[in-house]
Formats: structure tokens, sequence, C-alpha cells
């Protein structure tokens, strides 16, 4: 009896330390407004407080805020260079930290760079207190959900189900994926090249300077506009025009408003010779995702927001927060627009639109994006004087 004892035992052992391995972690995840963004909140090793983390498969490196930094009084060990979309720049780092994903589970032996991120925060509904990544993916075999708005972290060794899922195979640029694309003009030419998939970048497909130049891709691709975008240290501009059809592993997007941008810099990520560009949000939102790190493989398959239109470009305006969040200030606005000629500028900020206030930028985007509608914009203007402007809204491209 008691040698059948012992063996029911051991066996109930070896049944729970199976379970145990198959266990997943379970991410829960908040998506912004126009559900291209990832949030996800991150216990501290206090366990009492959180921090609230934008998921960036682009983001080699884990990033934390200066200020939230301070407030928790962590203090830089460290210092490093690291080279981004706006060149190279020297940190202060945090060496060998933890991470923890709930209260049970943490990444160890983990650097992290501590940078000023108002820039960005300034583009998104609400606030951030770092910006992580590849911490996760390389330690974790990593299933993306926009259905239930979870991320599941898996052992590497374990068998997920990839039914519906389409295979491309990777490798490594600056520890971001990297794999081949094609993308057809609007004259039937075709150009292929590694992209680096990049969830935090908020475009469609983003083509390196260097690729631009040697395809003379600007005078091919018809008409085209030029607009700004914040990234973490500064402004860069792009040219931005329509194409036929992108392509990856066996997935083809093809749309009437299918926009392509072209890359200004001559430092940073988007000068590098080595790959054709970067693959943004505008595409990688429309999967579920499964990102094997270890074995280099992404999968992907078509979620709820696949067949989404992509967005006609009608509105001339980008918008961000006040610092105290209380107000929407004009980021950029697309020259040679009626919004451009009736003097509509940088830093000025928005009172209403159609007499409708609101604190959203995702409310005033929508107003501004209706084709062949007038608007009335209230705004304060740099001189503090309270002025109006009205003009129909046109298709840009």
């Amino acid at each position: 009896m008691k040698s059948v004892l012992k063996n029911a035992g051991l066996l109930f052992t070896l049944l729970l330390a199976l379970i145990a391995s198959a266990q997943e972690i379970k991410l829960p995840f908040q998506l912004s407004k126009d559900n291209k963004s990832i949030f996800i909140k991150l216990p501290m090793e206090n366990q009492k407080d959180s921090l609230l983390f934008f998921f960036d498969t682009g983001a080699g490196t884990t990033l934390l805020d200066k200020k939230t930094a301070d407030k928790y009084n962590l203090k830089p060990n460290h210092k490093t260079e690291v080279t981004g979309a706006g060149g190279k720049k020297i940190y202060d780092v945090l060496i060998n930290q933890k991470i923890f994903l709930d209260n049970n589970n943490y990444i160890d032996n983990t650097h992290i760079v501590l940078d000023d991120l108002s820039r960005l925060n300034a583009l998104f509904e609400r606030k951030f207190d770092g910006i992580i990544g590849a911490a996760i993916l390389k330690k974790y075999l990593t299933k993306i959900d926009f259905e239930t708005n979870t991320m599941y972290l898996y052992k590497f060794d374990e068998s997920l189900d990839h039914t519906g899922y389409d295979k491309i195979a990777f490798n490594f640029e600056s520890g971001i994926p990297k794999f081949p694309i094609t993308f057809e003009l609007k004259n039937k030419e075709k150009y292929s090249g590694d992209i680096l998939f990049d969830s935090g970048a908020g475009l469609t497909l983003l083509v390196n300077t260097p690729f631009k130049e040697k395809n003379n891709l600007l005078d091919k691709v018809g008409k085209k506009i030029t607009h700004s975008s914040n990234n973490l240290s500064n402004k860069t501009n792009y040219s931005k025009g329509l194409i036929r059809s992108i392509q990856l592993g066996s997935i083809t997007f093809n749309d009437r408003n299918l926009d392509i941008s072209f890359a200004s810099d001559k430092e940073g990520v988007s000068s590098s010779e080595n790959i054709l560009g970067i693959l943004g949000s505008n595409i990688i939102y429309r999967f579920n995702i499964i990102l094997d790190y270890r074995n280099k493989n992404i999968y992907l398959k078509p979620n709820h927001l696949f067949h989404k239109d992509f967005e006609m470009l009608v509105n001339p305006l980008s918008l961000k927060y006040s610092e105290d969040r209380n107000e929407i200030i004009i980021s950029g606005v697309i020259e040679n627009t009626n919004a451009y000629k009736k003097g509509l500028r940088e830093g000025q900020r928005i009172l209403s639109v159609n007499n409708i206030t609101s604190k959203e930028i995702e409310t005033y985007n929508k107003l501004l994006n209706q084709k062949n509608k007038k608007v009335i914009i209230k705004y304060i203007d740099r001189d503090n004087k309270v002025k109006t402007v009205k003009f129909k809204l046109k298709e840009l491209l």
C-alpha cells in the first residue's frame, strides 16, 4: 500500500510539473483608440506600484522615462551610446534590473535606459512610463491576440497551434526582426528588400533614404506630400505617396489608400543601407501574432481588423497633447493645403473644431478626416490671440 501511495504521489508531482511547464503568463493589454498601439501594465518589485509600458517590437532596448525614475528614486549606474531614429545619443542606464511581469514572474539582469519620453507621450491619449519589446520577446515565446487583448508568454519549447498563421522566417538587425517584403508602385514597378518589423512606428511602410535614392523612387511614386513625425529626440520630415500593393510572406495588401513614406534622414535607423526600411503599425495591428525569437520565426494570422480600410489622407493637421494634457496643440501642418494657406501653423492651440471642444485628439481627428466637409477651427495663435479659420477638407493624395 505504501508503495502504491508513493507511486501515486510521484505521479501527482510529475503531473503538477507538467502543468506548471505548460502554464502561460497572461498579460492583458490596452489598445490606443485607433487600435494600433499596445500598452501593458507591469508591477514594480514592491508589488504595490505598477508602470504602464508602450509595447514595441522595434524596441531592442527597454526605456524608462526619467521622471518616473526620479519619482521612484531609481539612480542610473552606467552610461551607454544608443543609435535610434534620431541618430546616436549617450544615455543613463540602470543595469541588472528585474522587470516583473506579474507577482511571481520576472525577467532578471535587464538593462534599462533612461530617457525623456515626453515627446512621444504627447502623441497618445494615455501617459506611459516606459517602452518595452525585446526584453520580453527574447525571454518568451510570445503570442499577441487582438481578439482578447491579451499577450500570452510561453517557454520556447512549448508547442503552439499555428493553424491559420502564415510563417515568416527572419533575422535580427539591432535586435529587431528583419525579413523581406515586396511593394508595387502605381506604375506597376516592384521593389523588394528587408524591413524591420516595428509595431511602434505609426506608419504603413517607411523606405530608408539610401533605398529611396538608389531607386529614384520620389520621381516614380507620382503625387506626394511632405509630412512630419516625432521620434524620441526630434522631428523628422517624410515624403508620402500611394502605392498599389505590399506583400509579406503569402499575404498581399491592396487598397486604394495604401500609403508609403520616404525618409530623408542622413543618420539613424532610417538612413541605414542594410535594409529597405520599416514596416509599421498600420500593417502590424491587423494580425494576431506569434513571435518566436529563439527559432527566428514570426507567425501572422489576420484578425478582425485585417479588412479595415486604410484611411484616406484628408486631415492636414498633426496634433499633440500639451504637457498637462489640458490642451490640444498643432504639431504640424501639411504645406500647400487649405489649412496651411489659412494660416494654421505648428504651436497653435486648438479651442474647438466645428464648435466642438474636446481634450481628446481622436475627437478632432475624426472631424478633420471627412472628405469634402467644411470645418471651422477656433484656435489661439502664438501671439496669444484667439482666431478662427474656415476651409474645406480635400483628399490630399
